[in-house]
């Protein structure tokens, strides 16, 4: 399997924090599509990552002139959101790399990804929903660029990127939920389709609600002391629940506590950027 990362117009400097936390996990197919002039940002890792030039791709998709999206919040932020799934196409379909994660510059895992390599069916596309509508593509599992293509298809270039892939969903049957919760606690329809695939896992997957109650929002957004916020969109309310950090070889990780059981958490999305508390 490969990850990877996208670094696009505006440099995130936490990015150099999740590269260490993926290297420090035996990580070895590390890609970074990125600017070329960030290049240099990236120089003392260049044993362990490659750096793609986000200007090598025949850019397919035209997405760039067809996005209908704020242009100006936060210098395209809500562009950059999904122009960073047509770079990763193009990059798949130049290099024909297949078994692909991605994950948010964000975002830190706690476990190589190979230990869950198995556990997908390669026909899909995985994604976490924290409801019935809403998507966050914090950690998204792509088993080849002929499928991405499909899905690619499919996307709403007047919608954001959360509020995509259920109707994409919906349209190609070819998605399947990153688990967000433990389904034998569920008690609603909701709660069971966001924990969905649970079972085929058997650990869950931060969308985007874990972190910002452990850590907080981006203080762009709220610059008071936020640990502690309940996403009010996520059907899950992890403030009702205790949370755990264990030492295993050597990787500080990160349990849920649901009626004294503890459930494995694979990745956080450390939505203040205060990645460095968290590894």
């Amino acid at each position: 399997m490969s990850i990877v990362l996208t670094c696009l117009v505006n440099f995130q400097e936490y990015i150099l924090l999740n590269i260490e936390q993926l290297i420090k996990l035996n990580h070895k197919n590390i890609y970074v599509i990125t600017e070329i002039d960030f290049f240099n940002k990236f120089e003392k890792y260049s044993k362990h990552i490659y750096l793609i030039n986000k200007n090598d791709f025949n850019h397919s998709f035209n997405y760039g002139s067809n996005s209908n999206l704020d242009k100006n919040f936060r210098n395209g932020f809500w562009q950059l959101t999904s122009f960073r799934f047509f770079y990763i196409y193009e990059f798949m379909k130049k290099y024909n790399i297949k078994d692909v994660i991605h994950i948010e510059n964000d975002v830190l895992l706690y476990y190589n990804i190979e230990t869950i390599l198995n556990n997908f069916d390669k026909k899909y596309f995985y994604i976490p929903f924290d409801s019935f509508d809403r998507n966050i593509a914090s950690i998204i599992y792509i088993p080849d660029f002929n499928v991405f293509k499909t899905i690619l298809d499919n996307y709403d270039n007047n919608l954001n990127d959360m509020y995509n892939f259920k109707n994409i969903k919906d349209k190609t049957g070819l998605i399947q939920n990153f688990p967000i919760f433990p389904n034998i606690y569920c008690s609603s329809e909701e709660e069971e389709f966001v924990s969905d695939n649970y079972d085929k896992f058997n650990m869950i997957f931060d969308a985007a609600a874990i972190g910002q109650y452990l850590g907080g929002i981006d203080p762009r957004n709220d610059s008071s002391n936020t640990v502690g916020f309940v996403n009010e969109t996520c059907v899950i309310k992890y403030n009702n629940y205790l949370f755990e950090w264990n030492t295993i070889e050597n990787i500080k990780r990160p349990f849920i506590i649901i009626k004294n059981k503890k459930y494995l958490i694979f990745n956080l999305h450390i939505h203040s950027k205060n990645l460095h508390l968290y590894v």
